[in-house]
């Protein structure tokens, strides 16, 4: 018996839900401010800004993630050179040779 009742509950649900995507579909048909073919042309237009304007962001993301880059990898060079000399100078690490080139 408990299964009918749920059975009948998620037809009424998925009946529901057809009859608001009916609805909707209709109500836009029937109120659409211009035609079919305007429409598709002002959805295509819509499309290019947004990809032109998406395409700007990656540009710019991708210029500052490059900068960001750069500066970590001189800190890195940095850091590293100011570790290597004091633990030479506490002589925690022998100090490397100098090569003759």
């Amino acid at each position: 018996m408990e299964i009918t009742k749920m059975n009948a509950r998620a037809g009424h649900v998925l009946l529901a839900a057809l009859a608001g995507v009916g609805a909707g579909v209709l109500g836009g048909v029937l109120l659409a401010p211009t035609g079919g073919a305007a429409t598709r042309q002002n959805l295509k237009d819509l499309a290019h800004k947004y990809v032109g304007l998406a395409s700007e962001q990656q540009q710019e993301a991708s210029h500052h993630l490059a900068e960001r880059a750069t500066r970590l990898g001189c800190a890195y060079k940095d850091l590293k050179s100011s570790c290597l000399g004091y633990l030479q100078r506490w002589g925690l690490l022998p100090e490397a040779p100098r090569r003759p080139y």
